[in-house]
């Protein structure tokens, strides 16, 4: 079976090693253009594109598929496409190129948070367990009809960036097991039932990530993980960022909302109902650090964040 393969970020690159390793004949690989990165705005290549380059697979790098790239996707005959992460979305006569269709690897259990983000989504939720999908590609955004799932248990203090790790190496013992059993699969397919209103868990942007005390605890907790690694909880003091990568419930109920002091040696933020403990945070432009460290640098009693 001949595949093309389309991904962008290294989770799709983990998942194009799996199937290679796995035996399957990926014939091959579409991903998104360079792009700038770090400090220094490097241009650098996704990880499919050295995935691809490391394995020796023929690659074509494009933010969408054009006239030109849809030629060569005909050209490599596929008999199947598979889809990670890609980052576009494809049009009717695209998923129509190989024969027996598109198939995606998703992040949650469809048709719960379909979308760009779904992992941050089950964290801001607050859901305890979530998984992985293996569908069939139709035009609607996540919609089309599932061929598996794999469900995996979300741990407390889990951040997104963890969780998707987890996630990425569940999902491509999922996806060889589909491929390898794909007529069957195929077979037995299941439409969605989609249910009304469903939102979109879209791409979250910087100002999103703003830090707000006022929710209770257990939610600022979650939202601080849900942020990490991308874009990463932030509040503004003194006229600067400062980045919060991790959070712990802590048990005080007399700080007022947004207060920030050290107790017990530990930095500690008033919401609606308890608190939180700022475990490590970020100062603008330089290196993190732990929360109490941070706040003694400040020289005060308390500060506030709202």
């Amino acid at each position: 079976m001949r595949i093309i393969f389309a991904g962008t970020p290294s989770i799709a690159a983990h998942t194009l090693d799996a199937l290679v390793d796995a035996g399957f004949d990926v014939v091959g690989v579409l991903t998104r253009e360079d792009a700038q990165a770090g400090r220094q705005k490097t241009l650098t290549e996704s990880a499919v594109a050295t995935s691809a380059k490391r394995l020796g697979i023929e690659s074509r790098k494009a933010n969408r598929v054009s006239d030109e790239v849809s030629s060569w996707i005909s050209a490599l005959n596929p008999d199947l496409g598979v889809i990670v992460a890609y980052g576009s979305i494809l049009k009717s006569q695209v998923l129509e190129l190989p024969a027996k269709g598109w198939i995606n690897l998703h992040y949650s259990l469809l048709p719960k948070f379909p979308g760009a983000a779904p992992v941050q989504h089950a964290i801001l939720n607050g859901e305890t367990t979530t998984g992985v999908t293996v569908f069939r590609l139709d035009e609607g955004i996540d919609t089309g009809p599932i061929l598996a799932q794999a469900v995996s248990n979300i741990g407390e203090d889990q951040s997104s960036g963890e969780l998707l790790e987890a996630l990425t190496s569940v999902g491509s013992d999922l996806l060889v097991d589909t491929l390898t059993n794909l007529e069957e699969r195929l077979g037995n397919q299941k439409p969605q039932q989609l249910p009304t209103g469903e939102p979109v868990a879209g791409k979250i942007s910087r100002s999103f990530a703003r830090l707000n005390c006022s929710e209770p605890a257990l939610a600022v907790h979650n939202f601080v993980r849900a942020m990490n690694p991308e874009p990463v909880a932030w509040f503004e003091f003194q006229g600067s960022p400062i980045r919060v990568l991790k959070t712990s419930l802590a048990e005080q109920e007399h700080l007022s909302i947004g207060e920030a002091k050290l107790l017990s040696g530990e930095l500690v933020l008033g919401c609606s109902d308890s608190a939180v403990t700022l475990v490590k945070v970020q100062p603008a432009g330089k290196k993190e650090m732990s929360g109490a460290d941070w706040f003694r640098g400040l020289r005060v009693e308390s500060i506030s964040i709202l």
